[in-house]
């Protein structure tokens, strides 16, 4: 079962995902009922680059800024259909935490 991060106790938050000047943003559910990730589509051809990466999370009720936090992401490529197959794409994960803004996911426990 995924445990999500709660950043807004038993409140509804928005949270804001950008990369350079493209965001996407969802609110996210009941904490019975919550989103697991956010994605940002980012151009072709962006390749082996460092690119901004901006977290925003705001209060749905209020608007007040729950957490802000930005960093710089290294891409790193991947090739979903195998090594030989295209296509090739060039991604970076984070995980959102409420208390550490943008995190590595690594180590992060499912139960």
């Amino acid at each position: 079962m995924w445990q999500p991060a709660s950043f807004g106790g038993r409140d509804e938050v928005k949270i804001r995902l950008c990369v350079d000047d493209t965001c996407e943003e969802r609110t996210s559910g009941s904490p019975d009922d919550p989103f697991a990730s956010l994605s940002v589509q980012l151009p072709d051809g962006v390749g082996a680059s460092t690119v901004p990466v901006r977290l925003t999370v705001t209060s749905a009720k209020s608007g007040a800024t729950v957490l802000e936090d930005s960093t710089r992401a290294e891409l790193t490529e991947q090739h979903p259909n195998a090594a030989s197959c295209p296509p090739i794409t060039w991604t970076a994960t984070f995980r959102g935490h409420p208390d550490k803004g943008l995190t590595s996911p690594k180590g992060m426990k499912l139960q």
